[in-house]
């Protein structure tokens, strides 16, 4: 059966069929004979003319596998909606439950059976999408089938509709012309390729890629490149953004050339170690060769590369990190990248239609250092594209601060302090104060210095400020550098765990040598021990706290941190590196300590012992993660029982939960700025006033049971209008502005509208949370009145900066941290 043509259809429904033989653990699949891959067997329809049930019968009848079978249940639906094209697909997989024996099917041309063992050992073209070896999982070990609905939105951005962009990657989208024509046709084009499902696997991959001009031999490196979260399947979003970072017209330089240079590093990274080899090095140096019209023999080519590899440092290394390549590359110490990882020609067109005039590309190769932050001149004789590439230009072009590293000037960056006095007056702290967002957002290195100054007026059209804002350009003045003192030390628990800390971050050279991040040869009998005394210690200040902790300014505000020791550290460096006790700041910690990352044992003993030593200026309240269910979900009780053995590693694991328990769960600033971890509650939880959250009992071991309204402070979402239907919007409009978070399955989303009633109702001007993470570090949202704070940079592998927020002076100022 032909493929749909999915660019003339709004609605578009497929029906699969998974018959499962339970006496074998077998599903029968049948080969996609438009397509390269295995699959259920299944129907296609354009639009909802029959039952669902009705479809999968058909199939039944097609397969001949007997009367007496018959459809069991419907186990899945996945509902793929792109508004902006007005397109909505359904795939609808159906259970058949087979009893006989497979080897007396009669299979019908092009289906056969497969158990789990050889769907692992399937060779070319294999599996269209996981979902056959996902389900057959769950049937094998005697799992449950509820019916399970998923909901996709795909990634259309009409950006000559919009006057920003929101996220690095719309902007990488704008800068290699894929406007919202040239995505609806890679959409279907997509969908084509990878019919009937919604994921695409390499052979559809290469396919595609080759009838597009790139070397068969090339696609596997190019869809290692793509597969940015290795899941060996692209989704359209995955093939969008590699496309776009392939366009000929994408510009090699600012932010695309950091986007073009990540997709550049994996696709030379054959072995998927997350570091580049001599061998893989100089795979990309022959190719760079190759472009310029250079000899490629064995020696040319090992001789530069060879010579190249000394600009990423004087260390001898065999291996080379993303970013050593991501700064060799942005210093202009190696050239030659701007060539490689193109396409022959733009992606998006449709057949017949005209060749817009290449756009003038800078290369890497072809700019000194300062002319490389100015803006390009982009020629076209298209009215839109014109538009946008003016767009793009004034987003990427953004302007640094230059400075020493020696200076005591960091630069004209802050309003003047004389506006307001640094000690306000009990009365300017009173009702009638009003916080504002600070003009700048700074960027801070491990040692203090700032490396980056830039305005929210300059950040408007990233991820970091969304377009419901407004903000201005102030008077600037120059802030001096404070020299950090050595904090005092003692035989305390805490600063004996502190200083246990400071042997496990850096590494250690003689005969014991020790890497960094390692405790090495510590008896950890002993540091279990005072990690248990730390635990109960701050169970006991956890107890005493009323739920809702009131803190003046100054205040760091930090999210979620998710075990990430190294910014953590980095945190401390910048800001309180004399010690919280000799900082004339307090520390608000948002949740989510531990989960993810490597070392949430050492986050959490670093902050316990912290709060044990200046408790009323490192303050600590509970996030969804700090919940016994969810880390057994995730990685925090395997890591205790990894680091100390299953007996004392429960232990552990169970006493740090105790304070988890104990801990708050929101946090006031001046009266005037509410921090939680999540969201604002909803109604349903029975909250009135601020008073209410006082009330939370503790301890609270089953937040879900026994506490609402905390379960929510810890889980709730900001909505995010674009994402809903208009009859969700319309309901929305004579709610409350609450409806149910279907993308945690618990909890709410909260609109603007009910933001705002909340912040009335409580004499409030704004609100501080963690919960998701954001590119930048911190997302403004919702007017201007709800920010969002990230501090864990790369999380899950990703490229996303860690941030902070600093409440000061009445202002609220975004701070991104350097931690590379």
């Amino acid at each position: 059966m032909a493929a749909p043509s999915f660019g003339n259809e709004e609605v578009a429904v497929c029906v699969g069929v998974l018959v499962y033989s339970k006496r074998e653990q077998k599903c029968l699949l049948k080969e996609s004979k438009r397509t390269e891959g295995w699959w259920f067997p299944f129907v296609c329809e354009p639009h909802l003319l029959k039952h669902f049930s009705e479809l999968a019968n058909e199939i039944l009848d097609d397969l001949k596998l007997g009367p007496s079978v018959k459809v069991d249940t419907m186990i899945r639906i996945n509902h793929v909606i792109c508004p902006p094209a007005r397109l909505r697909m359904m795939n609808i997989i159906f259970l058949v439950t087979y009893s006989g024996p497979v080897s007396l099917v009669d299979c019908t041309e092009g289906c056969q059976w497969f158990g789990l063992k050889e769907l692992g050992a399937m060779k070319e073209p294999g599996l269209l999408s996981p979902e056959p070896l996902e389900l057959l999982t769950l049937l094998e070990n005697g799992e449950p089938m509820s019916m399970d609905f998923e909901e996709m939105v795909l990634p259309l951005t009409e950006m000559d509709a919009i006057p920003e962009l929101d996220n690095h990657i719309e902007q990488l989208l704008a800068a290699g012309k894929l406007c919202f024509e040239e995505q609806r046709n890679i959409l279907d084009e997509f969908l084509v390729a990878c019919h009937p499902c919604i994921v695409m696997n390499l052979a559809n991959f290469t396919l595609y890629m080759s009838a597009h001009g790139i070397p068969e031999a090339d696609c596997t490196a190019h869809f290692r490149a793509f597969d940015v979260r290795r899941r060996r399947y692209l989704d359209f979003g995955d093939f969008l953004y590699g496309l776009a970072a392939m366009q000929p017209c994408t510009p090699h330089g600012a932010l695309a050339a950091e986007l073009r240079c990540r997709y550049i590093f994996r696709y030379y990274d054959s072995n998927e170690d997350d570091k580049m080899e001599f061998a893989e090095f100089k795979n990309m140096v022959h190719d760079i060769r190759s472009k310029k019209g250079l000899p490629c023999d064995k020696e040319s080519v090992d001789n530069e590369a060879s010579e190249h590899a000394r600009v990423f440092g004087d260390e001898t290394k065999t291996s080379l990190e993303l970013m050593a390549f991501l700064r060799a590359v942005g210093q202009l110490k190696f050239r030659g990248t701007s060539s490689l990882f193109r396409l022959p020609k733009a992606s998006g067109q449709r057949s017949g239609d005209a060749e817009k005039p290449d756009t003038e590309v800078s290369s890497d190769d072809d700019n000194d250092e300062e002319s490389r932050g100015a803006k390009r001149k982009r020629t076209t004789s298209h009215n839109k594209t014109l538009r946008m590439t003016h767009r793009i230009k004034g987003l990427i072009g953004t302007a640094t601060v230059s400075q020493s590293s020696d200076s005591d000037t960091a630069g004209v960056i802050f309003k003047s302090p004389d506006v307001r006095s640094r000690v306000l007056s009990n009365s300017s702290q009173g009702s009638s104060a009003v916080y504002e967002l600070a003009t700048h957002s700074v960027k801070v290195k491990r040692s203090g210095i700032l490396s980056d100054v830039r305005t929210l007026w300059d950040m408007t059209g990233t991820s970091a400020v969304s377009g419901s804002i407004e903000i201005k350009p102030e008077d600037k003045t120059k802030m001096g550098r404070v020299s950090s003192v050595d904090s005092f030390d003692s035989k305390s628990h805490p600063n004996e765990m502190l200083h246990g800390l400071r042997y496990f971050e850096r590494s250690a050279n003689g005969s014991g040598k020790k890497k960094n991040f390692d405790w090495g040869n510590v008896d950890m009998v002993s540091l279990a021990k005072c990690l248990l005394s730390l635990c109960r210690d701050v169970e006991k200040l956890f107890r005493e706290e009323k739920r809702l902790v009131r803190l003046k300014a100054p205040t760091y505000i930090l999210g979620d941190l998710h075990g990430n020791f190294h910014d953590l550290i980095c945190f401390e460096k910048a800001f309180w590196r004399a010690g919280p006790l000799l900082t004339p700041c307090s520390f608000l910690f948002l949740g989510d300590y531990v989960d993810r990352g490597e070392h949430g044992l050492e986050v959490v003993a670093y902050l316990f012992s912290q709060k044990i030593l200046a408790p009323d200026k490192f303050i600590l309240i509970r996030g969804n993660h700090e919940l016994r269910t969810v880390q057994e979900m995730f990685t925090f009780k395997t890591e205790c029982c990894k680091k100390f053995g299953k007996t004392v590693g429960k232990q552990i694991w169970e006493s740090v939960n105790a304070c988890f328990d104990s801990m708050p769960v929101a946090a006031l600033v001046d009266n005037k700025i509410f921090c939680a971890h999540g969201g604002i509650p909803s109604p349903d939880t029975g909250f009135k006033s601020l008073s209410d959250i006082n009330s939370i009992p503790v301890p609270l071991k089953d937040v879900e049971k026994e506490s609402k309204l905390a379960w929510e402070l810890m889980w709730n979402d900001p909505v995010k209008l674009e994402l809903l239907s208009d009859e969700v919007k319309e309901d929305l409009d004579s709610s409350s502005g609450f409806f149910f978070n279907t993308r945690r399955g618990t909890g709410h989303m909260f609109t603007c509208k009910a933001l705002e009633e909340f912040l009335h109702s409580n004499n409030l001007s704004h609100v501080v949370r963690a919960h998701e993470v954001q590119q930048a570090g911190f997302q403004v949202l919702q007017k201007g009145q709800l920010l969002t704070v990230f501090s864990s940079s790369g999380y899950c592998g990703g490229s996303n900066e860690a941030a902070c927020i600093l409440a000061d002076r009445m202002k609220l100022r975004t701070i991104r941290l350097d931690t590379s």
